[in-house]
């Protein structure tokens, strides 16, 4: 009759306000990281794709707050299926942002490897120029230019593969993270909005065995 009397007193009910608590933690968590590196506003490839490197490593966060936040709103069906629509609208920018994702990393790439080659030119023109200067000439051999060409092509090249390496591997984890989570989104929007309030089925029956 005790436990009857005092529904605070059933396990389900404290499990479901301490994943609300921990819910809205992580999700406004998640909003202040956010907001916190998107302004002040930059711009640019580079801004673009690093903003949403941290948004994809972040974006689990937000995947198991609104996980609780269902979970803790599953005895209240219209609520529940609010919170399935969000997930439903979330997962679905999740996995539009992939593509993003991949078009902004090709975009990166491009620009740092034109930004190698027009580097790795003035170098080329300033060892020409070198070579017409005749009081540098007087102190350099054709071996000396030819060397410090190779070597800034060998350099450039390095570089190349080096930016091609690290955009690449960064892309790939973004676009994971973000396809992770958008199935995961969306996996929780089907089971939110189609379940029943099973939870609160059960802590009644228990309470009214008890009673």
């Amino acid at each position: 009759m005790v436990g009857a009397s005092n529904p605070l007193s059933s396990p389900s009910l404290s499990g479901q306000a301490i994943a609300r608590v921990v819910g809205l933690t992580c999700v406004f968590g998640f909003i202040v990281d956010m907001t916190a590196l998107t302004f002040p506003l930059g711009s640019g490839t580079a801004w673009r794709v690093g903003l949403l490197q941290q948004m994809g490593d972040r974006s689990i966060v937000l995947l198991i707050g609104i996980a609780l936040l269902i979970y803790s709103a599953w005895d209240n069906q219209n609520l529940r299926k609010t919170l399935s629509y969000v997930t439903l609208a979330l997962g679905s920018l999740f996995l539009l942002i992939c593509l993003f994702v991949v078009r902004e990393s090709f975009s990166l790439h491009s620009q740092a490897v034109n930004n190698i080659g027009s580097q790795a030119t003035q170098l080329q023109t300033q060892v020409e120029q070198s070579r017409s200067n005749p009081e540098i000439a007087a102190n350099a051999t054709e071996d000396d230019f030819a060397n410090a060409l190779r070597a800034i092509d060998t350099q450039a090249e390095t570089l190349r593969q080096n930016a091609k390496n690290t955009i690449t591997r960064s892309g790939i984890a973004s676009t994971s993270n973000f396809a992770v989570v958008g199935i995961g989104l969306l996996s929780l929007s089907r089971v939110a909005g189609g379940a029943k309030g099973k939870i609160a089925g059960r802590s009644t029956k228990k309470m009214r065995k008890t009673a």
